[in-house]
C-alpha cells in the first residue's frame, strides 16, 4: 500500500519539526511530503503534491487555519485535514468541523501514543476514501476513453487535478501479441493482466486504464512550449519502457500505438478509436509493432486495394481437392498477399477457416487426425502472417508422406467427404444419404470410406459436428440446445450425450473450461 502523504501547516519552524520528530511516520504508512510556515504556499503546495492528509495549526497570522481549510477543501487538493488548537480555540475549532475538517487536536495533549492512535484511525479513513475515489476515477476514465465529455470537475477528479497543470496530451495504447485464431477453437482472449497498470506514479502518467480487456490506455500530459520534437522524443521514451512492462507482465511481445501533442481532451477518445482499429491490423504487420499515428495519413490516401476472398479461397479448395499440394501452397502464399494489401481481417479469418476445413478433408483421406486434435497447445508462430503462412505450409508438406502409406482416395470418397462437410448441420444426414447423394451404395461407400479414411462415415460427421459445436460453444451466444439444432441434433440430451462421449466432458463443462 501507497504511504499517505502529509503536509505539516505551521507558522512556526520549531513546531513541524516537533511534529515531524514525534513519531517515526514511516512505520505507521504515512509520508511527510511537504511542509509550510505561510498559508498562501501552503495552497500551492497542496496543488503540487495533492496531500491525503494536512495538519495545520489553527492560529497564524495573514490566513488562518478555518480559511486555509477551506479552501483547500473547495479546490479539493487534500482529502484529510486536521487542525491543531488549544483550549481558546476550542469554539473555533468546533466551527472547522462544519466546513468538512477530518478533526481537531489538542496541541499539549497530542503525546506520541495520542497521535498514533489518531493516525491509526485516519489510515483507515483514507484508505477506505482511495477506493472510493479510485473506483470513481477508473469509471469516469472508462467513459471519458468510451467518449462521453467530461466536465471541468470530472476531469479533475479523473487525473486527481493533474490535468491541470498541462495543455497538451500524450496518448500511448499497448496490445499483448495473441496468436490469431486460425483453428476453430483457437482464441484471442488475453492472458490474466493486472487490472491496474503496474506504476501508477510515473511523472505526467494522467491515467492507465486496462480498456476492453486485453489492451492499456496511458494517457500523460505535456505542455507545448517543449516543442514538437521533445514531445515525440519523450513519448517515445515512455513507450520503450511501458512496452518493455507489459513484456514481463505478459509474457508476450506487445505491439503499441501511439499520439502525441493532442491540444484537448476530447481529442484523446478519437485518437484512441483511431489506434484500436490500426492495431487490429497488427496480424498483417506482424509482433512488436509500433504504430506512429501523427505520421499516419489520411484514411483516403491509405484506401485498402480491393480482394475476392472468395475465390482465393475456392482455388485453395479446389487444388486440395486434386491433391496439387505444391500449386495449393502457391495460391495460399498468393492470398496471404493480397489480404495483407486488403487490409481485411475478417476476410483473412475466413481464409483460414476454409482453409483449415479443406485440409481437414484431405487429412481425414490420408488417414490423419484434424487440426484441432493435431496441434500443439502453443501457436506463438500465429501472430504475423509469414508465421500462419509457414504453418499452413508446413501442414501441406505432410499430406504427401502420409498419402504414400495409404491407397489414393477415391473421388467418390472425396465427394462423400465434401457432402459432409456442407450438409453436417442436416438431422438427416447419413451413410445411406451421402451414397445416394454421390450415385454409389451404401455397402459401397462404407467399405471404400472405411479402408480410405480410416473413419466410418458416422464418425467423420461426428468429429465435423463437434468441430463445429465447439466454436460455437468457444463463442458463447448459444445456448446448449441451440447448438444442438446448429449442429445437426434434434435432441439437445442426445447432443449432449454424443459430447461427452467424444470430448470427455458435457457441453457446459467445456463452456466453463475455456472460461
Amino acid at each position: 500500500m501507497n504511504p499517505v502523504k502529509v503536509m505539516l501547516v505551521d507558522d512556526e519552524v520549531l513546531a513541524i519539526e516537533h511534529m515531524r520528530g514525534l513519531i517515526s511516520w514511516q512505520s505507521l504508512g504515512y509520508e511527510i511530503a511537504c511542509t509550510a510556515t505561510r498559508p498562501a504556499e501552503a495552497l500551492r503546495l497542496a496543488r503540487e503534491h495533492r496531500p491525503e492528509l494536512v495538519i495545520a495549526d489553527i492560529v497564524m497570522p495573514g490566513m488562518d487555519g478555518l480559511a486555509l481549510s477551506k479552501a483547500l477543501l473547495e479546490e479539493g487538493t487534500a482529502l484529510k485535514i486536521v487542525l491543531l488548537t488549544s483550549y481558546k480555540e476550542f469554539e473555533y475549532a468546533k466551527e472547522a468541523l462544519k466546513l468538512g475538517v477530518a478533526n481537531y487536536w489538542v496541541k499539549h495533549e497530542m503525546d506520541a501514543e495520542t497521535v498514533k492512535r489518531e493516525l491509526g484511525g485516519l489510515r483507515e479513513e483514507i484508505e477506505g476514501e482511495r477506493r472510493a475515489r479510485k473506483h470513481d476515477r477508473g469509471r469516469l476514465l472508462v467513459d471519458w476513453l468510451g467518449g462521453r465529455t467530461l466536465t471541468d470537475e470530472q476531469w479533475r477528479t479523473a487525473t486527481v487535478g493533474g490535468g491541470e497543470r498541462y495543455d497538451r496530451l500524450q496518448l500511448l495504447v499497448l496490445q499483448p501479441d495473441r496468436p490469431f485464431p486460425v483453428l476453430p477453437a483457437a482464441t484471442r482472449t488475453a492472458d490474466e493482466l493486472p487490472a491496474e497498470w503496474p506504476v501508477d506514479e510515473e511523472e505526467g502518467l494522467l491515467a492507465a486504464v486496462r480498456f476492453l480487456g486485453g489492451h492499456y490506455v496511458l494517457v500523460y500530459g505535456d505542455n507545448a512550449v517543449r516543442g514538437e520534437g521533445k514531445m515525440r522524443e519523450e513519448l517515445e521514451r515512455k513507450t520503450a519502457e511501458a512496452v518493455r512492462t507489459l513484456e514481463k507482465l505478459a509474457r508476450s511481445t506487445v505491439s503499441a500505438a501511439l499520439a502525441y501533442g493532442l491540444a484537448s481532451r476530447t481529442d484523446v477518445p478519437r485518437r484512441l478509436g483511431e489506434a484500436m482499429k490500426l492495431l487490429e491490423l497488427a496480424i498483417f504487420l506482424g509482433p512488436r509493432c509500433l504504430l506512429r499515428l501523427n505520421d499516419v495519413r489520411r484514411e483516403e490516401d491509405t484506401a485498402a486495394s480491393p480482394w475476392a476472398r472468395e475465390d482465393d479461397a475456392a482455388a485453395v479448395r479446389g487444388l486440395l481437392a486434386e491433391r496439387k499440394i505444391k500449386e495449393a501452397a502457391e495460391a495460399l502464399a498468393a492470398a496471404f498477399e493480397r489480404a495483407a494489401e486488403a487490409r481485411d481481417v475478417d476476410g483473412f479469418a475466413d481464409l483460414c477457416r476454409q482453409t483449415v476445413a479443406a485440409l481437414n478433408r484431405s487429412r481425414a483421406q490420408a488417414g490423419l487426425p484434424s487440426l484441432s486434435e493435431a496441434r500443439e497447445e502453443e501457436q506463438a508462430e500465429w501472430t504475423s502472417l509469414e508465421g500462419i503462412l509457414a504453418w499452413f505450409q508446413a501442414e501441406l508438406d505432410r499430406l504427401p508422406a502420409a498419402d504414400a502409406d495409404r491407397p489414393a482416395a477415391s473421388r467418390k470418397v472425396r465427394q462423400a467427404l465434401d457432402y459432409l462437410e456442407m450438409n453436417y448441420a442436416d438431422p438427416d444426414v447419413d451413410a445411406d444419404a451421402v451414397a445416394r447423394e454421390i450415385g454409389i451404395s451404401r455397402d459401397h461407400l462404407r467399405h471404400v470410406f472405411k479402408e480410405e479414411t480410416g473413419k466410418t462415415v458416422l464418425d467423420r460427421l461426428t468429429d465435423i459436428r463437434m468441430e463445429r459445436a465447439k466454436r460455437l460453444l468457444d463463442e458463447g451466444a448459444l445456448k446448449v440446445y441451440e447448438i444442438a439444432e446448429r449442429v445437426g441434433y434434434r435432441n439437445g440430451q442426445y447432443f449432449s450425450q454424443v459430447f461427452r462421449k467424444t470430448m470427455g466432458m458435457t457441453p457446459l463443462d467445456y463452456m466453463e473450461k475455456r472460461r
